[in-house]
């Protein structure tokens, strides 16, 4: 394990290099999550409203048909209609906008390295570990 540190400490560039690049590659992985989250939150957002909407408009007519104005018009109920309508789009499509998961490439990256460590660790162990 020593002989291990000591070659990352005479390399200490190439680790600065390869810790960028992982610095890179968990900026673009956070990038894509943050855009999916706020998709999904507007997309709430807006099915919030347009329920709210809905439902507010759905009390006007009925408060008006409540006080004998006709009301039995398929106008007076479109706006109701078309406003839960939409929010049930919205909600649609927040819901199919979920976070993905980790790329394909961090993921072998990730994998390459935990190979290149138990490679050093286990030809290490058989040189006479730390000795």
């Amino acid at each position: 394990m020593l002989r291990f540190l000591l070659a990352l400490a005479r390399h200490l560039d190439l680790v600065g290099e390869h810790a960028l690049g992982y610095a890179e590659l968990v900026r673009v992985e956070c990038a894509a999550s943050l855009r999916s989250w706020l998709w999904r939150v507007v997309a709430f957002a807006l099915a919030a409203l347009f329920v709210l909407i809905g439902l507010v408009s759905a009390a006007v007519v009925l408060s008006l048909w409540s006080n004998g104005v006709d009301v039995a018009s398929w106008r007076a109920w479109a706006v109701p209609i078309v406003c839960l309508l939409v929010a049930g789009a919205c909600v649609a499509f927040a819901l199919t906008r979920k976070p993905q998961p980790m790329s394909e490439v961090l993921n072998q990256q990730l994998q390459r390295d935990l190979e290149l460590l138990r490679a050093a660790r286990g030809a290490d162990e058989t040189r006479g570990g730390d000795a």
